[in-house]
């Protein structure tokens, strides 16, 4: 909890600005790293983050809507050729301040443990994405996004939850 309200006040103190945005909306690709946070990080290690799609459509100067469809991959902890993945499709409300957007999101996910051979599918029950993105004009239709999500999931029949922070880079065409 502490992580999320802290990206909050991050959010709200790097964006003193209420600019207009130089584009109605955006859809972009990203890369980057994987961090497991918690019980998570004693499982698997950090990992590549794979953002697919990254979309957000501004109704206003403030407010919008956001999907995103991404993915990350870790090898397991002392295990070979163990490997954990992770995916998600996320959507939510997006804010924004100046260049900076918020993106409190609610995530369909699944997650696959594959081990020696063998495969076994996660059941996730319930997953959120609070996510931050910075974006960066390159003039005309094109554009750099910095990303950082803090990414938790509750795997079925389990008693806490698991975590994930993101920080990928991505490239982004406006329109």
């Amino acid at each position: 909890m502490k992580k999320l309200l802290f990206t909050a006040a991050l959010a709200l103190f790097l964006t003193n600005t209420t600019t207009a945005q130089d584009s109605k909306g955006y859809v972009g690709v990203s890369i980057g790293s994987a961090i497991p946070q918690g019980d998570l990080a004693d499982t698997a290690k950090t990992g590549l983050d794979l953002g697919l799609i990254n979309a957000g459509y501004r109704f206003n100067e403030t407010w919008g809507a956001t999907v995103n469809w991404g993915a990350t991959g870790h090898a397991l902890e002392g295990v070979d050729d163990g490997t954990i993945g992770v995916g998600y499709f996320a959507v939510g409300p997006m804010i924004s301040f100046g260049d900076f957007d918020f993106k409190p999101q609610y995530a369909f996910s699944s997650a696959t443990i594959e081990s020696g051979g063998a495969e076994l599918d996660v059941d996730i029950e319930s997953a959120w994405i609070i996510g931050a993105t910075y974006n960066y004009s390159l003039g005309d239709n094109w554009g750099l996004a910095a990303n950082l999500d803090y990414f938790t999931f509750t795997v079925k029949d389990a008693d806490d939850s698991d975590s994930i922070m993101k920080f990928s880079i991505g490239v982004q065409y406006k329109f």
